[in-house]
């Protein structure tokens, strides 16, 4: 075998090691942005979502800045997932890198919808790329 085929067979053996740790993420994992849309109510949300070890853990804040807090419960089950905070009950299911469901009290009353997009990133940067740009203004004589 010559040296360039080595080469080739080591190139595609890492590039399929990438893709598998890639597949191992789950479409759950990561930062949230989104709103709960209540009855004559809608509330921003703002969460992270994380895998650790065998099970998971989240935190959550109506707004990006302000402070978080933990969820008490997050479970996932496939494209199924479920958290809780001290009060609401959120159970909704990941559809590419939307997350949409319910959202009740604990005692089961329905209180509306939410809706989150995948952030990417942290709820709290900033990202100049994300602020509109204009083309500057050209002057002829």
């Amino acid at each position: 075998m010559n040296r360039w085929m080595r080469m080739a067979i080591v190139a595609a053996l890492a590039g399929s090691a990438g893709v598998q740790a890639k597949q191992q993420d789950h479409l759950a994992a990561g930062a949230w942005r989104g709103e709960i849309d209540g009855e004559g109510w809608i509330q921003p949300l703002n969460f992270d979502l994380d895998q650790q070890g065998g099970g998971w853990r989240g935190e959550w804040r109506t707004f990006a800045g302000s402070a978080s807090k933990p969820f008490q419960t997050v479970d996932v089950q496939g494209e199924q997932v479920r958290f809780e905070t001290d009060k609401l009950r959120f159970v909704g299911q990941v559809s590419g890198n939307k997350l949409s469901g319910t959202v009740s009290n604990k005692i089961g009353n329905s209180l509306g919808e939410f809706s989150a997009v995948h952030d990417g990133g942290s709820l709290d940067r900033f990202s100049p790329a994300s602020e509109p740009s204009f083309p500057l203004p050209t002057y002829s004589e």
